[in-house]
């Protein structure tokens, strides 16, 4: 039995939506406002605690969620029919600006910091995870509209780069932090990265082009789609067969990143300025297969088909979309296949512009930006094509209060951006206990969009354990 395509898009959205947190390298403003915490020397690596000679980062997590949609915005309650239904017209409202679900994780596996007075080290391995995943505008415009009006040269396009793309990979990084004077440090980190996954576009589309007369629509798809795991998977939709092989060493898939970083403070104030993860990215060389289409003619032409009002109140009217549906569902079966061109993926830069006031010697209060670009494929054999395919902010006003030279509470709240939409009101809380100046905990509560959780678009949480040794008292 033919499954209903895009209702099963619409359904994976609504899951994805609720249960996937985003962007692997997403940053907590909060963190990046502490003193106490060594792990503020991951978004700047001028930073270091002021009150340690010696830390030791025990393991620890952020978790990040950054979804366009809420439960709300997916979800209707119909009281008369006591039924729950997809709330299409809301879905595709939300994502006609090319937002993305994006899952992500980092797991600091354990780090090291050393200060030597007027310069200090620091080492660190984390693994991290991201995934994200969007609606193609084509297919939103299609949903929306039908192809009145597109016809002739005026393609659909209902498959771009924005549908699908995933990493996993580990970092190890060494840093370096100068005290050029009792005010001013500096710190530069250089990042070895080694890729585990990867799932990226290489060029592949599905288009819809319609006569001019409207007598016939022909759908043209080109899967084309590099792969490359440590797992390796075999699927042939065709032939019904998946074979799975793990491998027993690691991938030689390798790359490099670096970091720099100033900070600037006096008994007044700090001022500070970080760019993150700035270099090519992870070189895929090892395991590379494509995911392709499994049928060489791949097109197909639909005659006296009306598709001008598929959407009907916010539902699909299955009398126009089935043979389509039928179809594309076809038009979708793919294989794995051995080899494929080396290519490189760019991690997501980061920038990070701070500034606080010391109202007191233990209360201070500022703002800090936090930007990411988001770069996408960067190099494909011997040609770099670097573009930015992404942008997203989050800019803090913090309060910081440390009681007892052992209790830090920090508090903020957020206004986000996602490629041009604006999320104006995201509290966080932050709470670093350090009893004996030795064993330290924390947790980071930021960018909460909503209390209801099911509803919340946005939510930072970092967990975590530290030890100090060589300590003294700190501002």
């Amino acid at each position: 039995m033919k499954r209903n395509i895009i209702h099963i898009v619409f359904a994976a959205f609504a899951l994805a939506a609720i249960v996937l947190p985003s962007k692997a390298d997403a940053q907590s403003n909060i963190m990046y406002g502490s003193t106490r915490n060594p792990l503020m020397n991951s978004a700047n690596p001028a930073f270091f605690p002021s009150h340690s000679r010696v830390y030791l980062a025990l393991p620890g997590a952020n978790l990040n969620l950054s979804s366009p949609l809420a439960y709300s915005s997916i979800f209707h309650y119909d009281s008369a029919d006591n039924k729950t239904y997809i709330n299409a017209n809301s879905i595709l409202d939300t994502l006609s600006n090319g937002e993305q679900i994006r899952f992500g994780t980092n797991i600091h596996a354990v780090g090291f910091g050393l200060d030597f007075g007027k310069f200090f080290l620091t080492l660190s391995t984390q693994a991290k995870v991201d995934f994200g995943f969007g609606m193609p505008s084509g297919l939103i415009t299609f949903l929306s509209e039908g192809n009145y009006g597109h016809t002739g040269d005026d393609v659909i396009e209902l498959l771009d780069g924005n549908l699908i793309g995933a990493r996993v990979y580990g970092e190890g990084a060494l840093g370096f932090g100068l005290r050029l004077n009792d005010n001013l440090t500096i710190g530069a980190r250089v990042k070895l990265l080694v890729g585990y996954l990867d799932l990226s576009n290489a060029g592949s589309s599905l288009t819809l082009t319609t006569a001019p007369d409207y007598s016939s629509m022909t759908a043209d798809l080109n899967l084309n789609m590099n792969y490359t795991s440590a797992i390796d998977i075999t699927t042939d939709t065709v032939n019904n067969t998946t074979n799975v092989n793990v491998r027993t060493y690691m991938p030689k898939n390798y790359g490099v990143n670096f970091d720099l970083g100033a900070r600037y403070e006096t008994d007044l104030f700090e001022v500070s300025v970080s760019i993150i993860d700035f270099g090519p990215g992870i070189h895929w060389t090892d395991g590379i297969k494509r995911v392709v289409s499994a049928r060489e003619n791949n097109n197909f032409t639909f005659t006296g088909m009306d598709v001008s009002n598929i959407m009907q109140g916010g539902t699909l009217d299955s009398s126009y979309t089935q043979l389509l549906i039928d179809s594309l569902t076809a038009l979708a079966e793919y294989k794995t296949i051995d080899g494929g061109d080396a290519y490189w993926t760019a991690i997501p830069t980061k920038v990070n512009l701070g500034g606080m006031f010391h109202i007191t010697s233990g209360v201070s209060a500022g703002l800090l930006f936090h930007g990411e670009f988001d770069r996408g494929l960067v190099k494909v054999g011997d040609v770099f094509k670097t573009k930015t395919v992404g942008f997203y902010s989050r800019t803090s006003a913090l309060a910081r209060v440390n009681l007892y030279d052992w209790v830090e509470v920090v508090a903020s709240a957020s206004v986000l951006t996602n490629n041009g939409k604006w999320n104006w009101f995201n509290p966080g809380i932050g709470l670093t206990l350090t009893p004996f100046r030795t064993f330290q905990i924390y947790t980071f509560l930021d960018y909460i969009s909503n209390f209801y959780i099911v509803d919340a678009k946005q939510l930072n949480l970092s967990v975590g354990l530290n030890l100090f040794f060589g300590s003294s008292s700190t501002r």
